[in-house]
């Protein structure tokens, strides 16, 4: 497992920024608190920047450095980092700091390929992905999509459709579609004009599912963790047990005037994947 990011953006008083820097230290990490110009000192560390700034989060990025943001932002500072690039956001309150996710899942077996032309989104799934132990690939022209497709193991392809040609892109990954086995999803505007004629070129032959980009983080969100779908599998856990009790009865909801021992049932639901959660939590800003 890979650390989830290289730096820390917070805004949160000392106390709760203590309590991040303790937790982090608890995982194992150094963590040094750094400015625009000091960053470059602690290249083995996990950098954390009290007075965050986009210049600050640009040249991080710049330098391949993965950000986090914890704490209290605006909204307004949230699309401004969002824009920059930032994929991580991290804003519970400081008690719930147990579900402070530090590392990537472990590497599964699976692989995707990204071709949107959008390199905001790319930059933004491929973080996502990797944090759920996914490999990933992005390309920006049919000619490497295809050789990618063609010389190692894909199992999903996410395309935009509303950015490429299917006319240009069909007959290729057509093709491809014959030779490799994968699955792809497609984004498409349903509400765009012309949607039948496009339709008619074929997109849906080569992805099995189109959804538009206004929902498409919330269907990826939820379909983690990636499992066959079964009766027998559920995100949440149950667990009931009977205790024996004391159960009261209140004068004018106050005064306790007789009580009894009862037997009850308790019934407890916890997450069946909290790793996982904790970590699809981190990009719910994205819905």
């Amino acid at each position: 497992m890979d650390s989830l990011f290289g730096a820390v953006l917070t805004q949160l008083p000392d106390l709760e920024k203590n309590l991040i820097v303790t937790w982090l230290q608890v995982q194992g990490f150094v963590i040094k608190e750094c400015t625009q110009k000091t960053w470059k000192d602690h290249p083995d560390s996990i950098r954390l920047f009290s007075k965050p700034t986009p210049e600050i989060i640009k040249e991080l990025l710049d330098w391949s450095i993965e950000p986090i943001l914890c704490g209290n932002f605006t909204n307004e500072e949230k699309e401004i980092y969002k824009n920059i690039g930032v994929s991580l956001l991290w804003e519970k309150p400081y008690s719930e700091i147990h579900t402070f996710p530090c590392k990537t899942l472990p590497m599964s077996k699976l692989t995707w390929v990204i071709y949107t032309k959008d390199q905001s989104l790319d930059k933004h799934l491929s973080v996502f992905l990797k944090s759920m132990g996914q490999t990933v690939f992005t390309e920006g022209s049919l000619e490497f999509l295809s050789k990618r497709i063609q010389t190692g193991p894909c199992h999903f392809l996410i395309l935009d459709w509303d950015v490429i040609n299917p006319r240009t892109v069909i007959p290729e990954l057509s093709k491809l579609k014959r030779e490799k086995q994968f699955l792809s999803i497609g984004i498409k505007d349903f509400m765009k004009e012309h949607l039948y004629r496009d339709l008619k070129t074929g997109i849906g032959t080569i992805s099995e599912v189109l959804v538009s980009k206004s929902d498409f983080w919330d269907v990826l969100l939820h379909s983690f963790p990636l499992r066959e779908e079964s009766k027998e599998l559920s995100d949440w856990k149950e667990i009931s047990r009977s205790v024996s009790k004391l159960s009261f009865t209140f004068q004018e909801k106050q005064i306790p005037i007789a009580m009894q021992l009862t037997e009850t049932t308790i019934l407890k639901k916890t997450p069946a994947f909290p790793q996982i959660q904790n970590l699809l939590d981190l990009y719910n800003w994205f819905l």
